[in-house]
């Protein structure tokens, strides 16, 4: 394997932890990455596939493409290649409101993420080749068989549970050890994937095991693999699996473009900021407009442009080409040439964190930290080969026996006095009296934070565009809680994780649930349900897994692409992202978005060489 001899990206995360040690043995061990040189194209260029994005789909879809010899591939993303600290799953959090984030903020609803600066939530996504595969938690859910057939009974007949799963089984190359030894286990999952599935290499597990235990008492069985299919139960909780392969990060660009970046029927080019789709009169899609360093080139495709953008820009894109709202496109002085529902059925997880305090449980010292530093250097495990949550989750519902679950919750441990670390950086666009209420006692107290997050929600937002200027960010409607049915399930769901404090190891470590300084909900009974929603529009965040922007179903009416994401009323023109997706999944949407890449591009395979 070749090493760069270059130092690596960095966004200022890792010179705080021995950089120049970082960089000397990274480089001895391949841990470094090459730092990537994009092909150079010209204004006029052919290629029979554009694809537009190298994220979680779009690096899927361009490797699997490219394995057709006669075919030419381009591919145009509008960032870089990764940076340093997005090989190190500690520092995920690292990149969030860097140049490695597009940094988008929802529109002020005057509603909710009131607790935020401007009243306004940050929806990071990712700009660099792996896309949002590259900045994410790396955590590979699934999802229940039950999301899927949500997706068929919506008019979207491929997707069974059955062919999805088999789509996932062909991405997968399970390397983890815990479940490897189980054969029923191991049986279900795929062992032959460019993506490697695997466990963090925590050098630690007691701080998650005492919050397994009280889950465990709480109704939310311990299971092996947290994949498996719901239980029967209130819930289910255990450790997750992610994308990591021996303490590195494994993103779309790791897994999928670096294996396929020296076929010479691949371009990659990086920087390249695509500005619209072009469009003839026959409403056939033959090429992108695509800004490449600042210079405005024509490139064009004789067989399909595809749309991987994401859930935010593929519908800006649509609508900048003239596909969207003809009512909203007519507003920003855009003709409209196909009227589809773009940017509709915006969904999203959403997350409200709460903070528990308890007695500190000292479980690490400086030196012992020092240590787990220099053995990441050397085999890849320590507290650096995990990601900055703790890798375990749970799945549970308000009643017994549901088809899927209607929450997801993850925790933080944030020990004493260490409040500034990393892994509260989330909360950094909090107002300040918030933020400061947050870490109130944790110069005594460690500190819990455990998130909620609603896997169903009823309430659906909107993307629209600011104006017909490209470069303008688009507007995001994220209508959290707009809808009643939601503002009941996350009371209720509130007061299921909070009552953690009340089994028998948060009793031990005398834990409480800390009242924040929220004065707009001081008249309320602490944890009444007037609190909880009050609380809840002030605390609300995104999860990161915005869907359905660019939704797929059988009219043109309530969809914009159909069961194979070709765009309604347009040919040549595909959408492959998690826009596509008609209904949220049971957890974290990565592994959903990269299946998706696997299958749409086994149905281009069959539209170009069955026929």
């Amino acid at each position: 394997m070749h090493c760069s001899q270059e130092p690596a990206f960095t966004t200022g995360a890792a010179p705080n932890i021995f950089t120049a040690a970082f960089n000397f043995f990274a480089a001895t061990q391949c841990l470094q990455h090459d730092n990537f040189v994009p092909d150079p194209i010209q204004d006029g260029d052919k290629f029979d596939f554009i694809i537009v994005g190298a994220g979680s789909a779009g690096s899927v879809v361009a490797n699997r493409l490219s394995e057709v010899g006669h075919w030419n591939i381009l591919l145009l993303e509008a960032g870089i290649d990764p940076p340093f600290e997005s090989y190190i799953p500690y520092l995920d959090v690292a990149l969030l409101g860097s140049r490695f984030d597009w940094n988008y903020y929802t529109k002020s609803d005057n509603r909710t993420g009131l607790g935020n600066i401007n009243n306004r939530i940050p929806w990071p996504r990712g700009k660099m080749l792996g896309g949002c595969s590259s900045i994410n938690g790396m955590v590979y859910i699934r999802g229940r068989s039950p999301d899927y057939q949500r997706w068929v009974d919506a008019g979207n007949p491929s997707w069974t549970p059955q062919n999805v799963w088999r789509y996932f089984n062909k991405l997968e190359n399970l390397q983890s050890e815990r479940l490897l030894k189980n054969p029923y286990i191991s049986h279900s999952y795929g062992h032959h994937g460019p993506l490697v599935i695997e466990n963090y290499n925590s050098t630690y597990r007691k701080d998650t095991l005492h919050v397994l235990d009280a889950w465990n008492e709480m109704g939310f069985d311990n299971v092996q693999d947290i994949n498996a299919q719901y239980g029967k139960g209130l819930g289910v909780s255990g450790i997750f699996t992610a994308t990591v392969s021996n303490g590195r990060r494994q993103s779309t660009y790791e897994a999928y473009l670096k294996p396929a970046r020296s076929r010479k029927n691949l371009k990659i080019v990086t920087n390249a900021y695509v500005t619209k789709v072009l469009i003839n009169e026959d409403l056939e899609a033959n090429g992108v407009e695509v800004d490449i360093n600042g210079k405005k080139i024509n490139v064009f495709a004789k067989k399909e442009v595809i749309l991987s953008a994401g859930a935010i820009n593929t519908p800006k894109l649509l609508m900048l080409s003239g596909i969207g709202p003809e009512e909203h496109l007519k507003s920003v002085g855009i003709p409209c040439k196909v009227d589809l529902p773009v940017g509709k059925r915006l969904q999203d997880h959403y997350m409200i964190p709460t903070f528990i305090y308890g007695d500190e449980p000292g479980f690490k010292n400086p030196v012992d930290q020092r240590f787990d530093e220099l053995r990441y250097l050397y085999d890849g495990h320590g507290y650096l080969g995990q990601v900055s949550v703790t890798d375990i989750a749970a799945f549970f519902s308000r009643y017994p026996s549901a088809p899927y679950p209607e929450f997801q919750s993850h925790f933080v441990l944030v020990n004493k006095n260490a409040l500034r670390s990393i892994p509260t950086s989330r909360f950094r666009t909090y107002r300040d009296y918030l933020a400061q209420s947050i870490g109130e006692f944790n110069s005594e107290k460690a500190l819990y934070v455990f998130a909620l997050h609603l896997l169903h929600p009823f309430s659906k937002g909107s993307i629209y565009l600011n104006s017909s200027n490209p470069y303008d960010d688009p507007i995001i409607e994220a209508n959290y809680l707009s809808d009643p049915k939601d503002v009941k399930a996350t009371i209720t769901g509130l007061q299921m994780i909070t009552n953690i404090v009340n089994t028998s190891y948060f009793k031990s470590i005398n834990a409480f649930v800390h009242k924040l300084n929220l004065p707009e909900c001081d008249h309320f009974e602490f944890k009444s349900n007037d609190y909880w929603k009050c609380y809840a529009n002030y605390l609300i965040m995104t999860l990161y897994h915005p869907v359905g922007t660019a939704s797929m179903g059988p009219t043109k009416e309530d969809s914009v692409v159909d069961n194979f994401l070709k765009v309604h009323g347009v040919r040549n023109l595909r959408v492959i992202d998690a826009s596509v997706m008609p209904n949220l999944t049971s957890g974290n949407t990565n592994g959903p978005t990269i299946m998706i890449g696997e299958m749409s591009s086994d149905m281009i395979k069959a539209d170009y060489l069955d026929s």
